[in-house]
C-alpha cells in the first residue's frame, strides 16, 4: 500500500515588529535601521537563525522618507544576506500582504525558497516630518527603477488636484460623506457612529505592548470638535485621522513546509496561508462607480474565499485596513457584515492608534495575525491592505490549521478584468448647467487658512464633474451645518481655475 506525499503548502515562520517610541533627532535613527532590527528579530523569531543563510528573495514596502536611493542594498548589507532576488514596492498600503502573496506564488512555482519581506518608517522627530520626505524625489527615483514592483503613478489626475481632491486626508472623506448619505444617517447620527467605531479601536490597541497610543485612555468624544480636536476635514477631527508620526518596522519570513522541515523549524512557528488576491479599481476617484461602495472590495474578497475553499462564516477574525472610517466600514459591507452589529475589525489598533507607519502597516496586522494564530491555531483570519484611495485592494486569510488542498489561485487579471469591464458615468472637465451633489467635503488644513469645499455632482446629463464654491461664498459653514447630498446648485467652468458650484 503507497503513501501519498504530504501536500506541500505556502508557510509564515518569522515575524518581527518594532516600535521605536524615542524621538528622532536629525539623521539619529532611519527607516532601514528599524527595518533592520525588525528583521533580526523576525530571524531569530523563526527559531532557526541559520535561516539567515537561505533567505533567497528580499522585498521592501516603499519607505516614504527613503527617497534618495534604494535601500535594498544597505539592507542587505547590514542583514547579513545575499539574495538572487530583490524588490522594492511603489506606493501604497496594500503591498505588505502583496508581497505575502506573490511570494506564495513565487515559492509554490519553485522560483525561491525563503522570502524575506519588509517594511518600516521612521517619522516621529524632533520636527515636522514632511521636512523629511520628498514624493517628488521619491516618484522620480521610482520611476527610474526598472525593478519597482507595482504602479508608480501618481494616485490623482491632475484636474483632481486643481480642485483640493489631491491626498488621502482630502478623498477619504468624500467616501466618508457618500457613505453616511447612503445609510441614511444624519450628521449628528453619523458622528456618534464613526465615535462607537473608534473607541472600539481605542479598546484593541489598549494594552498592546507595540500600539503607539496603548494608554487605553477613553477620550469623551473623539469625533466631536473641539480647541485640542479641531475639526480637519469634514468630518473628521484631528483625531480621526491616522497617525503617521510613528517609528515603526515589521517583517515576516516565508517558505513552504518542505523548506521548512529541513532546518527543523518548530511546527508551532507554521502559519499557513489559505487564500490570496489583489487588484486595483478604477485609477482616479472621477472615474469610481461610487463613493459609497467598492467592487474591488467584494471580488478581491470573494477570488481569496474561493481559493482558500472558505466563506465569512468561516472567518474568526479580522484585520480591515482602517486608515479612516469609511475605508473599514465600506469593506464590512461588501463582505457582509452588519454594521450595526459589528465584530472587532482590527487586532492592532487600527491606524489611528496602533500607529499607520507609512505603507507597512499591514505588515504589522500580518505579524499580529501570525502570533494569535500560533497561539490559537484552529482559527483563521482575514488581513486586508489598501493602496491609495480604496484604489489597490490586497487580502490574505491565514490560519494555523493545514489547508485541505494545494496553493493554487486564479490567475490575478481574473479579478482585475471584472473591475476593468465596470462602466463609469461619463467625466466632464468643464461643466456647465444644473448638478445635484454626488459627495463633498470642506477642508480646514490648506496653507491659507481659508475652508476649502471640495464637490463631485451630477449634470442633468449624467455625466460627473468636480467643483468648488466661489470664494467668499457661505457655502462651506452650510455644508458642516445640513446635508448637502442631493443639494442642487448651478455648475460652471472655471476661467483657468477650479470649476464652481452656487
Amino acid at each position: 500500500m503507497s503513501v501519498s506525499k504530504e501536500m506541500n503548502h505556502p508557510i509564515l515562520v518569522g515575524v518581527g515588529q518594532i516600535t521605536h517610541r524615542e524621538k528622532i533627532v536629525g539623521d539619529s535613527v532611519s527607516a532601514v535601521d528599524l527595518a533592520v532590527r525588525a528583521i533580526d528579530a523576525c530571524i531569530l523569531d523563526s527559531g532557526r537563525p541559520e535561516i539567515r543563510d537561505r533567505i533567497d528573495t528580499l522585498s521592501v514596502v516603499n519607505m516614504m522618507t527613503e527617497f534618495r536611493d534604494s535601500p535594498l542594498p544597505e539592507i542587505c548589507a547590514r542583514v547579513g544576506i545575499a539574495p538572487a532576488f530583490r524588490e522594492e514596492t511603489s506606493m501604497g498600503g496594500n503591498n505588505p500582504q502583496l508581497l505575502v502573496n506573490r511570494a506564495a506564488d513565487r515559492i509554490m512555482a519553485g522560483e525561491c525558497k525563503v522570502a524575506l519581506l519588509a517594511g518600516a518608517e521612521a517619522l516621529y522627530r524632533d520636527r515636522k516630518v514632511w521636512q523629511f520626505m520628498n514624493f517628488e524625489k521619491l516618484f522620480a527615483r521610482m520611476r527610474g527603477d526598472g525593478g519597482i514592483l507595482g504602479d508608480v503613478r501618481y494616485g490623482e489626475s491632475p484636474h483632481e488636484i486643481l480642485h483640493g481632491a489631491d491626498r488621502a486626508s482630502h478623498i477619504y472623506p468624500l467616501f466618508e460623506n457618500a457613505l453616511r448619505g447612503e445609510l441614511g444617517m444624519s450628521l449628528a447620527e453619523h458622528r456618534a457612529y464613526m465615535n462607537g467605531y473608534f473607541l472600539d479601536m481605542v479598546a484593541v490597541a489598549a494594552g498592546n505592548p507595540l500600539a503607539w497610543f496603548n494608554h487605553g485612555k477613553q477620550m469623551d468624544n473623539i469625533t466631536e470638535p473641539t480647541a485640542g480636536n479641531p475639526l480637519f476635514n469634514f468630518p473628521y477631527t484631528k483625531f480621526m485621522n491616522p497617525v503617521l508620526a510613528v517609528n515603526q518596522a515589521a517583517a515576516v519570513l516565508v517558505t513552504d513546509t518542505e523548506t521548512a522541515r529541513k532546518p527543523h523549524i518548530p511546527r508551532a512557528k507554521w502559519v499557513y496561508l489559505h487564500g490570496g488576491a489583489e487588484a486595483a479599481d478604477k485609477w482616479y476617484i472621477s472615474e469610481r462607480l461610487s463613493y459609497h461602495a467598492s467592487p474591488l472590495i467584494r471580488f478581491t474578497v470573494e477570488a481569496s474565499l474561493e481559493t482558500a475553499g472558505l466563506t465569512m462564516a468561516d472567518i474568526d477574525f479580522l484585520d480591515l485596513y482602517s486608515c479612516f472610517p469609511c475605508a473599514t466600514i465600506i469593506a464590512a459591507r461588501e463582505i457582509g457584515l452588519d454594521i450595526h452589529h459589528l465584530p472587532p475589525l482590527t487586532i492592532t489598533g487600527g491606524l489611528s492608534y496602533f500607529g499607520g507607519a507609512g505603507n507597512n502597516y499591514t505588515m504589522h496586522a500580518i505579524a499580529h495575525a501570525v502570533e494569535r494564530l500560533r497561539r490559537h491555531p484552529e482559527e483563521t483570519g482575514l488581513v486586508t491592505g489598501v493602496g491609495y484611495f480604496l484604489t489597490k485592494y490586497a487580502v490574505g486569510i491565514y490560519s494555523g490549521r493545514e489547508p485541505g488542498k494545494a496553493w493554487r489561485r486564479p490567475r490575478r487579471n481574473l479579478v482585475q478584468e471584472r473591475i476593468d469591464a465596470l462602466e463609469p458615468p461619463p467625466f466632464c472637465l468643464k461643466p456647465d448647467g444644473p448638478a445635484t451633489v454626488e459627495t463633498y467635503t470642506v477642508l480646514h488644513d490648506r496653507p491659507d487658512g481659508v475652508p476649502w469645499p471640495v464637490i463631485i455632482a451630477r449634470l442633468d446629463s449624467g455625466e460627473r464633474c468636480l467643483a468648488t464654491a466661489p470664494h467668499g461664498s457661505d457655502l462651506a459653514d452650510r455644508m458642516e451645518e445640513e446635508e448637502f447630498i442631493g443639494c442642487r446648485g448651478v455648475v460652471t467652468p472655471g476661467d483657468g481655475g477650479p470649476n464652481l458650484f452656487q
